[in-house]
């Protein structure tokens, strides 16, 4: 089971994605509580991370390591469903930033002290967001809104808001919280890690606070990380 597991949970993951953004269309929102709505955003958005934790393992090979070409499908299959994005092209920038981490060559470095978060964010945004990019998701969005009925409401609450919240989540645990105060001399060492309790490590960011030990062991899969870290300690 051992070289099965990262697929499995990977299917089970895509799967749950699937289903869940199905089942939103056959719920009338105007019966639904507004407290419930709510969680379900939150669960869509704690499946859009998935899909792009699942991406960012396949970029490392940890999917289906016996089987690279169906290991690097699924993780490109993951971004297209996330937001249409370029599995080669985010797969580059993430080698450069393992390889030169904390430095000008890393796309995900910031050389200014004590930059504000939304700034930063915005900044990293711009680095892997292209028109092309815009354009291509945009024409998929309207493809689906059109051919599948989905009205914008729809869209807006279990897709698009989702996203935006999943990127801002990805974005303070795997980048800003972990590489704010990064020192090019140190590089790994000066990685930070947010030790969570194990279950709070998977809701906050499928264990992406794990950090440190993450670019210490790039071939150890997310679902690995919190063991690692258990025994560092």
């Amino acid at each position: 089971m051992g070289n099965y597991l990262g697929l499995v949970i990977a299917l089970v993951i895509i799967a749950l994605w699937i289903l869940t953004f199905s089942m939103y269309q056959i719920n009338d929102l105007t019966k639904i509580n507004y407290l419930i709505i709510l969680l379900l955003i939150l669960w869509q958005t704690f499946l859009n991370t998935g899909l792009f934790i699942i991406a960012h393992d396949g970029m490392h090979g940890l999917i289906f390591p016996t089987n690279i070409k169906l290991n690097h499908f699924i993780g490109s299959f993951c971004l297209t469903l996330y937001a249409c994005l370029s599995y080669e092209n985010l797969k580059e920038k993430h080698f450069l930033h393992h390889r030169f981490s904390g430095t000008n060559l890393d796309p995900d470095f910031h050389n200014t002290n004590n930059i504000s978060f939304l700034r930063w964010y915005g900044e990293f945004m711009n680095k892997y967001l292209s028109v092309k990019h815009l354009f291509r998701l945009s024409a998929v969005v309207l493809f689906i809104a059109y051919f599948c009925k989905i009205t914008w409401v729809y869209l807006l609450l279990f897709w698009a808001l989702p996203l935006i919240l999943s990127s801002l989540q990805l974005f303070f645990f795997g980048t800003y919280l972990p590489h704010r105060q990064c020192n090019q001399k140190e590089e790994i060492l000066s990685i930070k890690s947010l030790y969570l309790p194990v279950f709070l490590s998977l809701i906050a960011c499928y264990h992406f606070s794990y950090h440190r030990e993450h670019h210490q062991y790039p071939f150890v899969p997310w679902w690995q990380l919190p063991s690692l870290a258990f025994v560092k300690k």
